[in-house]
């Protein structure tokens, strides 16, 4: 699992309500097309909800409400008004980091003396094509 901590930050909350900028605990998920948060968020931020959608889970399909948040990632980048829904994430993870983020920039994950390191970037620099770059260090 890929994960980092996440800055969830909104304008569209209940404002009369304070609350403490925090870093909540992400996971980064190439197989989901949208991001998504937990009810902990929703509550500790006193969202206010925009619209809702359905998202299939494992006991089927649900209609959940939506919201728009800021994330705040690692790398200092902060990806504004990303509408999320609220999903059932578990106990250990608070924000679900989708391809509707990912594909704004570079996403990448290496191995090298067995330690397993990934890196994002936004925007995108330049194309990375590992299978290119391994024919020049081929030797047969």
């Amino acid at each position: 699992m890929l994960k980092t901590e996440t800055l969830v930050l909104s304008n569209v909350r209940d404002s009369e309500k304070p609350f403490e900028p925090k870093l909540w605990r992400g996971l980064w998920d190439t197989g989901a097309s949208k991001s998504s948060i937990t009810k902990r968020i929703v509550d500790d931020l006193s969202l206010i909800p925009v619209g809702n959608t359905n998202i299939s889970t494992a006991n089927g399909i649900v209609t959940v409400n939506t919201y728009f948040v800021d994330f705040g990632l690692p790398n200092g980048v902060t990806v504004k008004n990303v509408l999320v829904s609220c999903a059932d994430l578990g106990d250990d993870i608070d924000v679900l980091i989708g391809m509707d983020i990912i594909k704004h920039g570079d996403f990448s994950i290496t191995n090298t003396n067995n330690r397993t390191t990934f890196s994002f970037r936004t925007p995108s620099i330049q194309e990375i094509d590992y299978v290119k770059e391994s024919k020049k260090y081929k030797t047969e």
